[in-house]
């Protein structure tokens, strides 16, 4: 079980992300939540077939991509190449995939957590030391950075799961290709999933890793005011027409 801690002001939710690190040095990832009972889990593992044991997650997502490859040339002018670019683009828009977001800026996980929240949902931001995650996940101690597209550890990482002998079916940390303008605004990393259908903070290690900070009730619209005030709005989270509407929208009140 993660740890879990209450916040109730920018101060305390800042202070734990500097304990973290202190405790641990290196990167920070943060996933904001409108509901903390969602748990970390990709949207393709919330399948009921999946979930209930009736198909493989790797051999539906496999078809789905294929789908999508089938479908979508119409609406690209340069389509992707590998199959990690093929998985970034399908999550960017809405197509379940193993992939589950995180975002480099913790104030944009913030955001998502206090705009997403809705009635007495409890929203939060999950703390993830990615690094160390994927030191356990990968079972290699002397791992010395994340993976990345390019990277050999992440392509072998893809590979090795379609041999039901894999000896480790965890999720790992990856950076992304930014090959869309929402990923650079909303800095934009990822976790990879493999067979294991475990939610990460259920795993045996992500006491280790990773840090649950929920919002106290009585304080979520005033800090969400407080990240409007700071800059952190709707368009700059999404850097296109429609952000901006929105928040020309939200900022009359209606």
């Amino acid at each position: 079980m993660v740890r879990i801690e209450v916040i109730n002001n920018l101060t305390e939710f800042l202070n734990h992300i500097e304990i973290s690190i202190e405790q641990n040095p290196g990167p920070r990832w943060f996933r904001g939540a409108g509901d903390y009972s969602h748990g970390l889990s990709p949207s393709l593992f919330r399948h009921p077939d999946v979930k209930n044991g009736s198909i493989d997650a790797i051999e539906l997502e496999g078809r789905v991509i294929a789908r999508l490859k089938q479908t979508s040339p119409p609406f690209l002018s340069a389509p992707p190449v590998t199959p990690l670019d093929w998985m970034f683009m399908a999550q960017h828009f809405g197509v379940p995939t193993r992939l589950l977001d995180w975002s480099e800026n913790p104030f944009i996980a913030l955001y998502f957590a206090l705009s997403s929240s809705q009635g007495n949902k409890t929203p939060c931001v999950w703390l993830l030391d990615p690094l160390q995650w994927t030191k356990q996940a990968l079972n290699n101690v002397n791992l010395p950075r994340i993976p990345d597209p390019a990277d050999n550890a992440t392509v072998r990482f893809i590979e090795s799961l379609t041999d039901d002998l894999a000896p480790r079916t965890d999720p790992i940390a990856i950076y992304s290709n930014h090959t869309n303008p929402r990923i650079v605004a909303q800095r934009g990393t990822f976790t990879l999933f493999g067979r294991g259908l475990t939610a990460m903070e259920n795993t045996t290690y992500a006491k280790s890793c990773i840090t649950c900070l929920i919002v106290a009730d009585q304080v979520k619209q005033e800090l969400f005011k407080k990240i409007l005030s700071i800059g952190y709005t709707h368009s700059v989270i999404y850097p296109d027409l429609s952000g901006l509407g929105s928040e020309i929208k939200t900022s009359f009140g209606f």
